[in-house]
């Protein structure tokens, strides 16, 4: 009696599928691959026509403005005296009426400010301790005379600040002709360290 030898079919062996992750990564590496042959064949085509290769683009990051300092309209203060320069006149060579009249070196630079005193005590303006100064930094001093024609008829900085009052006037500085003032230091004192406005 023979028995029947017949082959025992073979389990069939599910074929593997690639993994999503192997697969993702293998499409991000191909599309690198793309990009830097892309990039290498446009440097070489600029090469050959004598360009140099574009650049990566860096982004700088924007200077910042600086500031303007105080100006004119701009309420300084210095020790106990607060000062607003509101304008600042350079077209007049003499100052004064009559004989009561001065006449500049090369020109008059009128400038018209209010002073208050902001101190607990009575407090004069000392009208030669204020200085201009031009592009260059060279320093002017204020001309006391020309500065009294400037405030006839009104009593200005000629007297005695009570705390909290507040005066307008003119002073005024004797420059050369070609001059153009930018900068004013205003004093409390002769000895102050001054509050600086800048001029339009």
């Amino acid at each position: 009696m023979s028995r029947d030898l017949r082959r025992q079919p073979r389990p069939v062996r599910a074929t593997r599928r690639p993994s999503p992750l192997k697969v993702s990564l293998a499409v991000v590496v191909s599309a690198i691959a793309v990009i830097v042959l892309f990039a290498a064949g446009i440097a070489a085509e600029q090469y050959q026509r004598g360009l140099p290769a574009a650049a990566t683009a860096t982004t700088r990051p924007t200077p910042k403005a600086v500031p303007a300092g105080p100006g004119l309209g701009d309420a300084v203060r210095d020790g106990k005296l607060e000062f607003v320069v509101s304008r600042v006149d350079c077209s007049r060579v003499t100052i004064g009426i009559e004989h009561l009249k001065r006449t500049a070196s090369g020109k008059f630079c009128v400038v018209s400010m209010s002073v208050r005193n902001i101190g607990d005590g009575a407090k004069y303006f000392v009208g030669h301790s204020q200085k201009a100064y031009d592009a260059a930094g060279a320093e002017y001093g204020s001309d006391e005379l020309a500065g009294v024609y400037a405030n006839r008829g009104t009593e200005a900085f000629l007297r005695k600040l009570d705390p909290g009052e507040r005066v307008a006037g003119k002073v005024v500085f004797d420059v050369p002709k070609t001059t153009r003032l930018t900068t004013l230091k205003l004093h409390d004192s002769p000895l102050s360290r001054g509050v600086a406005v800048t001029l339009g």
